[in-house]
């Protein structure tokens, strides 16, 4: 196995629009039905928005929960 030691540099705005696809991602998978769900997939992405996107996962989801409000 080779083993990729690139450190890749995102940006802030970058971190937010990932932070921000993971919790549409993460919502979107959830309402998959039954044995279809793929729970590893969303537990996946959780740990990434929790461990490595943490800093933007809060305003993340007040920006996706006021637009969804907003669209109603």
């Amino acid at each position: 196995m080779i083993k990729d030691t690139t450190t890749i540099t995102l940006t802030m705005r970058e971190r937010y629009i990932i932070a921000q696809a993971l919790i549409l991602g993460i919502n979107e998978l959830e309402k998959v039905p039954g044995a279809l769900k793929e729970l590893s997939n969303i537990m996946d992405m959780e740990y990434l928005l929790e461990n490595q996107f943490s800093e933007m996962a809060t305003p993340a989801r007040f920006s996706i929960n006021n637009t969804v409000k907003d669209v109603k």
